[in-house]
Order: structure tokens, then sequence, then C-alpha cells
């Protein structure tokens, strides 16, 4: 059986997750600012880290992701097309002032190609979508019914496409291909702010109206 808990870290109020079983094995997802909040649920759990998925590379996603690999000798994933992105790490955190709580640019272990579709890390096997937009490689990773879907689609409403390499164009492809791929029901994850269900942005999410 499946099981996740949202971690609410610091400074942008970003979401990260982490998604385990009864094996007490996890993978960590988007771990943003705030190792120790993070991490303190994953010892207190007896948990086994077993990698760190990356919806997208902006540091509020990654910031403590290269504590988690000297912390546990994990690897990173993340799409091939946020290699900018992970590139300019340090200046993009010089850039927002938070180069001082930011970390390393981690290194990435696996370069995830924006045609794979699945992605299977122990007994986690999760689907893929390619869902650029609010970054040039943003993933979503789905696993039955849950959807960690990043910065694309927030509780009523989406991520933003003005920051450097965002494309209102692929934002808007790509949240027509979202909400056509999925059941209503499905969970939605996001990077920020509570999680939701795809049926209930459909029916109050603004920018969802046109998209079915």
């Amino acid at each position: 059986m499946l099981y996740y808990k949202r971690i609410v870290t610091e400074f942008l109020d970003e979401n990260a997750y982490i998604l385990y079983n009864d094996n007490n094995d996890c993978v960590i997802i988007d771990p943003g600012f705030g190792f120790d909040l993070i991490n303190s649920f994953i010892t207190s759990s007896n948990l086994n880290p077993l990698a760190i998925l990356a919806t997208h590379a902006h540091f509020d996603h990654i910031a403590s992701a290269s504590s988690f690999i000297k912390e546990y000798n994990i690897d990173l994933y993340l799409c091939e097309y946020e290699r900018p992105i992970v590139e300019n790490f340090q200046k993009a955190a010089n850039f927002w002032g938070v180069a001082d709580i930011a970390g390393e640019s981690p290194k990435v272990s696996h370069w995830i190609n924006k045609n794979e579709k699945n992605l299977t890390i122990g007994d986690f096997t999760f689907s893929i979508i390619f869902n650029p937009g609010h970054s040039p490689g943003s993933l979503s990773f789905i696993i039955e019914d849950l959807v960690f879907c990043g910065d694309l689609i927030f509780k009523g409403s989406i991520g933003r496409t003005d920051l450097p390499l965002g494309s209102p164009i692929d934002m808007k492809q790509s949240l027509t291909f979202f909400v056509n791929s999925f059941k209503n029901d499905c969970k939605l994850l996001p990077g920020h702010r509570e999680e939701t269900t795809l049926w209930e942005e459909l029916k109050h999410n603004p920018f969802l109206k046109n998209e079915e």
C-alpha cells in the first residue's frame, strides 16, 4: 500500500512530498527549502529513501536535494530540458536573495528524456507526463491515483510562465493534454497550495475553463 506525507517547507510555502510503502521505502519529491523539516519525518518514521524526483529545477523545489544526496547517497531524477536551470542554480539563488539558504546546485544522476513514459524505483513505478510551460522540462509523476504535478496546476490557479524559460504557449498545450489524460477523481498534489482533484479544478479553476 502507498502512503504520502505533504510537508510545507520554508520561504515560498512550497510542498515537498514523501511517498512511502509498507516496506518503509520512500521517494522524496520536490525537496525545496527545509532539509531538517523533511528529514525529521523520514527519520522519525524509519523510512529508507531510494531516490529524489524533481518535477522541475527551480530552487524552491530542489534546494535541499544536495543535502539528501549526501545524507543518503541517493540519485536525483530530473528532465533533461532543465539543464540550463540547474547550470544557473547559484545565479538564480543570488538574484532572488536566497543564496545563503539555497544550498549547492545538486548533481543530477538521471536526466529523464521527455519521451520517457515510465520510471521504476524499487517497488515504485511512476508514469511520467512531460508538461512544459512553467519551465522547459516540467514533469508530472503519476502513481496509482496520485499525480505529483509540480507547478503546472494549483488549487484555483496554475503555475506562472513569466520566469526565464517559461512559455505561455507551452503551458496552454500542457494543460489541455493534462486534463484529458486522467479521470476526474485523481488526486492532484501540486508544488504549492493544498491538494485538490482534477474534478474540483475543472469545476472551479478559472484557468481550466476551456481546457476539456
